[in-house]
């Protein structure tokens, strides 16, 4: 059985617009020694068109290793020949006729085309094909004698007919034998030229789609709101007092942003806070429009309040809050207390908060949020939470008494991203995503300066090569105490174009955003590079692994050595 390429299966060669090709193709496939290899369906564009030498097609290209090729053209029906006009035909069963082009023709310039075409190719001087045989024929698979058809240019033994399909490796034989009587001066082909004949003509290729195609498609299908989430809104409408609960992924922040829009259009003035100040940054941003609304992180609300009654009431209340306070930390106790005095001086208030990140506040937060309800009681009061990622180690216990709300659905992150992160969850089982993405990129190297480079490369090639946008980059740095050696040893490398790096600021479109894991808590990047694990211990850190892996929505690549990857 001979080789042909491409292999089509039975169902497919009856899909063929020709049945004649197809009657011809199993003829050879089946009947030909395995020594030959067919080329079905071949063309090519030629550089430049000369003489004989044109763009075209092939029906069939028949290479022997000790022969050389044949270029066989294919035409079914009856034939029909018309010399006054020079016209071909091809003629139905009910003896309709349909103009064609002159097969022997296209043959004959078919021979000579393959032949520039290989030329052409840079390794063509490798191969010594400038005298293998080259021939060619005709194929009328519906006819039974060529005698009729036989002109001074197309022998009876160059014409294939219906005979020849049960034993074609006769007139294939004799149709060479023919071309080879000239002259025994042919070199053979060999196989290497017919490899070279299947690498221009029949290469396999396998060229994947962009990331930056395949980071659309994926967003396309990623789901913001699920009908679960759809429905604890609903729940939400009805009820003032919820802690609602989720993995990385399940929508928290979106639930909490649409919440938060919805009480804001609804007249209440609104607050929605959260612990992260870049993640603070970033739902304010997407509520710049919304009037009613503010967005701010906890500690920007302490110093907006507690700076605005000191300037009313010519008070230092933060000095006030450490003296009474002494030994405790700014951050934890005095600041939040301080707020608290300042709301003895201060009437406003909203009459909503939302708390996104509830499991970063610390039980100090939560008496001044209270104290900023216009009814401590019954405003609206919603806490989104994840105790996965209580990568501060706080305990905290909300103001609220009923049992949370649970999100069992991750929308956010593909099947393998999901899979790499809840290796690392301890909580209520979390349901996969419905998303197929890459497999996770573990990029190893032995130290800080040969991974920055990799990363580099990494980033270069997905913007330079495969059309990301740079702000669809984030580096996150694990190790937080010495991340100003990991930024210092990107920021040295280049990157193409109006590319910059960005150190710990807001996203932007020509910026590749390099910050810390702790930082980046509640936020997302379409793809993450997951760098600084080296230096910690994982099995101690297992919430900043949970924190790091989720924050990438369709890619994710690893940086580190072998040793770390393997602890993953």
């Amino acid at each position: 059985m001979a080789t042909i390429i491409p292999e089509l299966s039975e169902a497919q060669l009856d899909e063929l617009q020709s049945s004649a090709e197809a009657k011809v193709y199993r003829s050879f496939r089946d009947n030909l020694a395995s020594s030959y290899t067919v080329l079905f369906q071949v063309g090519w564009i030629l550089k430049n068109e000369r003489d004989r030498a044109r763009d075209g097609e092939c029906d069939f290209i028949v290479c022997h290793p000790k022969l050389g090729y044949l270029c066989v053209e294919v035409k079914g029906g009856g034939i029909s020949y018309k010399a006054e006009s020079d016209t071909w035909y091809s003629v139905d069963r009910h003896q309709n006729k349909f103009s064609i082009k002159d097969p022997v023709q296209q043959a004959l310039k078919a021979k000579y085309s393959i032949f520039s075409k290989l030329k052409e190719h840079p390794s063509w001087r490798n191969y010594g094909l400038n005298n293998v045989l080259r021939g060619h024929a005709v194929y009328f698979p519906d006819i039974g004698d060529p005698i009729p058809l036989s002109r001074p240019n197309m022998p009876a033994s160059l014409i294939g007919t219906k005979a020849a399909l049960n034993s074609p490796q006769e007139w294939v034989d004799n149709a060479f034998r023919y071309w080879g009587s000239a002259s025994t001066n042919f070199n053979p082909i060999e196989q290497s030229g017919i490899d070279f004949m299947k690498k221009v003509f029949a290469q396999s290729f396998s060229v994947p789609a962009l990331i930056s195609v395949q980071l659309d498609e994926i967003e396309e299908r990623r789901i913001h709101l699920t009908n679960q989430q759809i429905s604890i809104l609903g729940l939400l409408q009805s009820h003032r007092r919820v802690a609602i609960r989720g993995g990385a992924g399940t929508g928290k922040t979106v639930l909490a942003m649409e919440k938060a829009r919805r009480l804001a259009t609804d007249g209440f003035k609104t607050l929605l806070t959260c612990y992260n100040r870049q993640l603070a940054d970033h739902l304010m941003h997407l509520a710049q429009d919304i009037p009613n609304l503010d967005v701010m992180s906890f500690h920007q609300l302490c110093y907006q309040w507690v700076d605005r009654a000191d300037r009313t009431t010519g008070r230092n209340l933060k000095s006030e809050s450490k003296v009474t306070f002494p030994g405790t930390g700014f951050f934890e106790v005095q600041l939040p207390m301080a707020l608290s005095f300042a709301l003895d001086v201060t009437e406003e208030r909203y009459d909503a908060i939302i708390c996104d990140e509830g499991q970063d506040f610390g039980e100090e937060y939560w008496i001044p949020l209270e104290l900023l309800l216009t009814d401590t009681e019954e405003s609206p009061f919603y806490v989104f939470y994840d105790e996965n990622q209580n990568i501060y180690s706080r305990t905290s216990t909300f103001p609220i008494q009923t049992p949370p709300i649970t999100l069992t659905k991750n929308c956010r992150n593909t099947i393998s991203i999901h899979n790499a992160a809840y290796g690392h969850y301890r909580g209520v089982p979390i349901d996969p995503p419905e998303i197929d993405g890459e497999e996770l990129v573990f990029d190893t190297a032995p130290n800080l300066a040969s991974q920055a480079r990799k990363i580099h490369s990494r980033i270069v090639e997905l913007i330079h090569q495969q059309g990301v946008s740079a702000n669809d980059i984030t580096v996150l740095i694990g190790d937080a105490k010495n991340k100003s050696g990991y930024y210092a040893s990107l920021k040295g490398l280049p990157l193409p174009g109006a590319v910059s790096w960005l150190e710990e600021g807001h996203k932007s479109i020509n910026g590749v955003l390099l910050e810390t894991v702790n930082r980046f808590k509640g936020l997302e990047s379409q793809i993450i590079i997951l760098w600084g694990l080296d230096g910690l211990d994982l099995q101690s850190n297992e919430e900043l692994l949970y924190v790091g892996l989720s924050r990438a929505k369709s890619l994710l690549i690893v940086c580190s050595t072998p040793a770390t990857i393997d602890l993953l």
